[in-house]
């Protein structure tokens, strides 16, 4: 099986580019890579899209299938796996991949009906946010099922085994890849606004309660103060964005708190490369692959001591973990890193290239090869 062609089905519950999130660009990214190494891949998304997504179409090159809507209530499982089963059926995977706990269910019980391995790889939101009742059902099947369990980091698998009862679970961190085209340091200030003597702070996520942007911008009121050439750029779209822009009006910061609304892949990149220091302030962050993709440019980080986090950034990096909530020691923290000047930290970039796409393509292959053998 090493060397040759797989075909290979992959279930999520998101995508874009009606979902914009960590989970739905990690699969469309996997989708790409495993079909850029001659794998056939099938991307199935089990949300209702627009009617003219709803049919099987080229998505690249792998394909795309998005699922109906259920016809009745109470019937979502059932008709998720007859969906599913039938795709199957046309596709004939080798390997049914859940791209979340929930997926990996799925993948299980449509795996076992077309006598192919089950794969389940969680990702973090759906075990940290399950209720008692979906530890118990949902995430406890979702885990055990599957005939392969694999988990973003080490705290997601601590968490899994105490929830489901699983032993085995293997680690597969998230990946990361550098755009194609890269611009200079130089090039991307001028072309993000950023003036010569201005210092850039950046922070991208979705603009949600559990990324902690509320506290960024209480931390940001006083150091503002004291550094009045810094910036900062908050990237992402989300249902908060009236209220973060509310707060700093309120807390009359408008001059120096840029939101730059959704950006794409290659944007990001662009913002990191101008930017002197990235700040994630989440109250819950399963992995944070904006992590990798800041230390990669170079860049310093400050970021919250929650979820797969700590695994994530070098313990020996130019890093630094501060409790959530902390809005006086995030002022602190970035403090600091202005008062020791600004030098591109070599310690963060080689540690993020050991997550390179080119590098977890083939782990993932060596994990199917093993099911096939």
């Amino acid at each position: 099986m090493p060397g040759k062609s797989m075909r290979i089905m992959l279930l999520v519950n998101e995508f874009p580019p009606e979902k914009i999130a960590g989970t739905a660009m990690a699969t469309k990214a996997l989708a790409e890579r495993l079909a850029a190494s001659g794998h056939r891949v099938l991307v199935v998304v089990t949300t209702a899209c627009p009617e003219a997504k709803r049919h099987l179409i080229a998505a690249g090159d792998y394909e795309l299938a998005w699922m109906r809507p259920r016809p009745l209530r109470g019937t979502g499982l059932l008709w998720r796996v007859f969906q599913a089963w039938r795709l199957a059926r046309r596709f004939r995977p080798q390997i049914i991949q859940g791209q979340a706990v929930s997926c990996g269910l799925l993948a299980a019980m449509v795996g076992r009906l077309m006598h192919v391995p089950g794969i389940c790889y969680a990702q973090g939101y759906d075990v940290y946010q399950a209720t008692p009742w979906q530890q118990r059902t949902e995430i406890r099947w979702g885990c055990l099922w599957p005939d392969r369990l694999l988990a973003v980091t080490g705290h997601l698998a601590e968490e899994i085994r105490r929830m489901s009862g699983a032993q085995e679970v293997q680690l597969m961190p998230h990946a990361f890849a550098m755009p194609a085209q890269q611009v200079s340091r130089d090039q991307a200030r001028v072309l993000c606004g950023i003036q010569e003597k201005e210092r850039l702070v950046f922070c991208v996520g979705r603009l949600e309660r559990f990324k902690g942007h509320d506290v960024l911008l209480d931390a940001w009121q006083g150091f503002s103060a004291k550094y009045p050439d810094a910036r900062l750029c908050i990237a992402g779209s989300g249902s908060l964005l009236a209220d973060l822009q509310q707060q700093v009006g309120r807390l009359g910061m408008e001059s120096s708190v840029q939101f730059a609304g959704h950006l794409s892949e290659s944007m990001i990149h662009q913002w990191m490369e101008a930017a002197d220091l990235f700040v994630l302030p989440s109250r819950s962050e399963p992995f944070g692959i904006v992590l990798l993709e800041a230390m990669a440019h170079g860049l310093p980080v400050i970021a919250s001591r929650v979820g797969g986090i700590p695994e994530v950034v070098p313990e020996q990096g130019d890093v630094q973990l501060l409790p959530p909530d902390d809005a006086a020691g995030l002022a602190q923290a970035m403090s600091q890193v202005f008062s020791g000047g600004f030098a591109s930290s070599e310690r963060n970039r080689q540690h993020a290239m050991q997550f390179e796409w080119g590098l977890q393509v083939g782990r993932f292959e060596s994990v199917y090869e093993s099911l096939l053998k």
